[in-house]
């Protein structure tokens, strides 16, 4: 295979049999030597995707090196001894010795940094004549991507400026049993095919893939930055390399992970093709719609769009204007034209990935007698369903996202990309060679834009992907204010140009809104607004910017509104309670029966419903924009007489409102008040209607340029760093700066220099610090609760209950989990790490109860 034999099929036979794992189930083992080829193999194939198959391929060849060492045998048969001791027959004085000597501690024998050690020597001693520097920056990366495939990628130089992996490099071979475990491999022949001219390659290898960064036309602080990720996506590799291969030993029925073949995007085609050809036979026996007439020409541009180069794209359509079908109709075309891997779905909120998951399964997937579906094309991931902890059982339910079509959300996405650990990273490769369609994006976090836009400007220029940001209200994340962090690389808008844009959100402007924030109204106020609507309308949304107004409002309009009516929507109910909530209120609307539904903000991205009338009270212009979206969503309403008549949307604003945990929503009201608002009354623009596109440019551009966005894009740990400065040039690092003075004398640019490790711990401290348990929603959750502590976790069941408890989980904050851990209303599946919660501590109305006594009360700003 390729420069290195590393084929399966060989053991070690020098003697003593080395081993990697042992199998809980039935005591087998797996030798080493083929742990470490079949990681390899793997990981060479998966590091094709970056042009980097021969570093894959090393870096999986020496990964697990020091488990070649006697320490390491030694640990690993006391663990399952110690395991097992109840089995061995031991009289009383043998297991009390066993007992009192303990389980060998896990991490105890370093066996990881050998192999960097091998590896990086090997680089070192190369000749230097040829590509020198990048010979050297190379044998850093391996060496980082190595040593750190169990604790996440370490430090080059921590946040103190302690030089982390000049330490770890000297650490004496004594200590990690560098000579014990490489002569054990050679002469079990690991290494046969292993010489300078393999090296060599791998250096030419390299080179050939930094050309176009180091030429372009990118801020050094970028170039760091793409430095950076080229490691991570190289580390990315070897961890699924390696954990594939572990789990399909441990598990040979998830032998499927190995399978990494790229669907025939033709098949796709065809049931996509033969959905519009259906849409278009039906539209020549309808009276003529302006609505669909727009929807076929925003699909139809797509499908056009879709034979385009890679690169960065921009959706830009209103809301109801079709754009998931549209997007697939891009994808799939795209895919086959650039011969690419996937198509991912990236999406705001687990709230809509099931319905547009649905969607799109609906059209590419066979349907059993049983109403299952054959899940060959489509993988959903709902949630943070993950143990911290990586054990076997965690392995195996962890998704590596290994499917045609992905839906995930912008969270995981960004956790893949610069969170800390093993757990994410591992599926970060699948987003190279693949088609990345980001819904909502005007929802990505203000604090990771620079990081996401130089992510994005990585994958669509070195990782052979193409990005597609879908919206009604696009943010112009490729004119940011800081210019040496590099906005996004400039963007092919779909549609056309602003003409064409303007045109079409005049097609379809299905509403009128109405400013009445003018005078602010307490809780009982707005009672009485929503209701005096509700009366006049029928069908009315409330949307609001925290739980606790949610809660409070919910509670007043009780008092009149009758059960069946009103409804409450918030992250604090599951997946699937929100699905059975939406689809009752979905049908009280088809059937124009009243529907009063107070929500978060959660049912602005995507959901598909439509209300005569909508009350917002006062966010950002894209809220707004897409709170408008929500109703008269077709074009449906109609007077008396037939004819086409808008929508009415009014926006509020509270007298009191804590948004001091939610600055991005701060930030976007301030706008809307202090520009926006009074804008739209000069004389020059009454023609303008609030949704314009021209009016969302100013609002995105002013919003950019407060104090306070500025210093939040580039995501801030204190009031010195920021993980971007982190992961790029991490010119705040006392030891780097005064490195950064040399750089360009002593030959070493580009150079590492990242805090890695420091950057994955902050960025999951600040950005998604939840945890997602599983709760006991009706009798179907109730049971699937009784099913997972009934069911064994080897058992091949048990994969399938982890993938249907995401519909039943919700994402709690530290306190809260707290806080139900000390009143008892957690209990853990055994050691899989996933939490369930007792059935008090959940109401059927409003969703996760954290006192358990039914008083749903909620911390202002959340």
């Amino acid at each position: 295979m390729g420069n290195l034999n590393t084929q399966n099929g060989h053991s070690d036979t020098a003697g003593q049999k080395f081993v990697a794992h042992v199998r809980a189930s039935d005591g087998s083992e797996q030798s080493l030597y083929d742990h470490l080829t079949g990681t390899a193999e793997i990981a060479k194939t998966l590091a094709t995707k970056i042009g980097l198959p021969l570093s894959g391929e090393l870096i999986g060849l020496v990964h697990d090196l020091g488990k070649y060492s006697q320490a390491f045998q030694t640990y690993i048969r006391d663990s399952l001894k110690f395991d097992n001791y109840k089995d061995l027959g031991l009289d009383e004085d043998e297991e009390a010795e066993l007992l009192m000597k303990g389980k060998p501690t896990r991490g105890s024998v370093d066996h990881s940094t050998a192999g960097a050690i091998f590896l990086y020597n090997k680089f070192k001693d190369r000749p230097k004549k040829n590509n020198a520097a990048q010979g050297a920056l190379l044998a850093d990366i391996l060496f980082i991507c190595v040593a750190s495939h169990h604790s996440g990628l370490v430090n080059v130089v921590d946040k103190e400026g302690q030089p982390y992996l000049y330490n770890r490099k000297t650490k004496p071979k004594d200590k990690v049993h560098f000579q014990e475990a490489l002569s054990n491999a050679i002469n079990n022949k690991l290494f046969n095919s292993l010489d300078k001219k393999t090296i060599n390659a791998a250096v030419v290898e390299f080179h050939n893939a930094l050309a176009l960064l180091l030429r372009e036309d990118s801020k050094p602080k970028q170039k760091d930055f793409y430095i950076g990720f080229y490691t991570r996506l190289l580390f990315s590799c070897l961890i699924d390399a390696d954990r594939s291969n572990s789990i399909a030993f441990e598990y040979p029925s998830q032998e499927h992970l190995l399978d990494h073949k790229r669907p025939n995007w033709q098949i796709a085609i065809d049931k996509v093709e033969a959905l519009y050809k259906d849409f278009a036979d039906k539209a020549k026996h309808s009276p003529p719609n302006p609505i669909n007439e727009q929807r076929d020409r925003i699909s139809q541009t797509c499908f056009e769009e879709g034979q385009k180069p890679q690169g960065i794209y921009t959706l830009t359509v209103p809301t109801g204007g079709g754009k998931t079908l549209a997007s697939l109709r891009f994808a799939v075309q795209h895919a086959k034209r650039h011969n690419l891997d996937r198509i991912i779905y990236i999406i705001p909120f687990t709230s809509i990935i099931e319905q547009n998951a649905q969607e799109i399964r609906d059209i590419l997937e066979e349907k059993s007698p049983d109403g299952s579906y054959d899940e060959k094309w489509v993988l959903e991931q709902h949630s943070n369903l993950e143990p911290d902890v990586q054990t076997w059982q965690s392995k195996l339910i962890m998704d590596n996202w290994n499917a045609p079509i992905v839906f995930t959300t912008m969270v995981q996405f960004l956790e893949s990309c610069f969170g800390g650990g093993t757990k994410g990273v591992r599926r970060l490769h699948q987003l190279s060679r693949a088609v990345l369609i980001f819904d909502e994006i005007q929802t990505l976090p203000i604090n990771c834009y620079y990081l996401y836009c130089n992510a994005i400007n990585f994958f669509t220029s070195y990782a052979n992907s193409t990005a597609v940001l879908c919206t009604a209200t696009q943010p112009v994340l490729d004119k940011l204010p800081i210019e040496q962090n590099g906005s996004l690389n400039p963007a092919t808008e779909i549609i056309g140009n602003r003409d064409d844009l303007t045109v079409l959100f005049d097609t379809l402007q299905r509403v009128d809104i109405h400013d009445h924030t003018k005078n602010p109204q307490d809780l009982d106020g707005l009672t009485d607004y929503i209701n005096e609507n509700f009366a006049k309308f029928g069908s009315t949304l409330v949307i609001v910017n925290t739980k606790a107004w949610a809660s409070d409002l919910y509670r007043e309009l009780s008092k009149t509104a009758k059960s069946e009516e009103l409804f409450h929507l918030s992250t604090g109910q599951c997946a699937r309670h929100r699905k059975d909530l939406l689809a009752t209120i979905r049908k009280r609307l088809k059937d124009g029966l009243p529907t009063l539904v107070v929500s978060t903000q959660l049912i602005e991205a995507g959901v598909d419903v439509s209300f005569k009338s909508v009350i917002r009270f006062l966010a950002g212009l894209d809220s707004i924009a897409q709170a408008s979206g929500r109703c008269n969503r077709h074009g449906e309403m109609r007077n008396a007489a037939g004819k086409a008549i808008k929508g009415q949307v009014f926006i509020v604003k509270p007298d009191a409102e804590g948004l001091s945990k939610l600055p991005t929503i701060a930030l976007g009201k301030a706008q809307m008040e202090n520009t926006i608002l009074p804008i739209l009354k000069e004389p020059e623009n009454a023609s303008k209607h609030l949704l314009d596109p021209d009016i969302m440019n100013i609002f995105f551009k002013g919003f950019y340029q407060t104090d306070h966005a500025e210093k939040q894009m580039a995501y801030p740990v204190d009031d010195i760093h920021t993980v971007f400065g982190w992961l790029s040039n991490n010119s705040t690092n006392v030891a780097v700066s005064n490195d950064n003075k040399q750089r360009i004398d002593n030959g070493q640019f580009p150079k590492l220099w990242q805090s890695f490790m420091e950057a994955g711990k902050a960025f999951k401290a600040i950005d998604a610090p939840t945890k997602a348990i599983v709760v006991p929603y009706g009798d179907s959750g109730r049971e699937l609760i009784t099913a997972l502590y009934g069911t064994q976790v080897n058992d091949k069941e048990f994969y399938k209950l982890v993938r249907e408890t995401q519909q039943y989980s919700v994402n709690v904050f530290p306190f809260m989990l707290d806080k139900l851990i000390d009143a008892g209303a957690i209990t853990q599946v055994r050691d899989t790490g996933i939490l369930t919660l007792s059935e008090t501590f959940y109401d059927e109305q409003m969703g996760l109860n954290i006192e358990g006594d039914g008083k749903l009360d909620f911390i202002e700003g959340f």
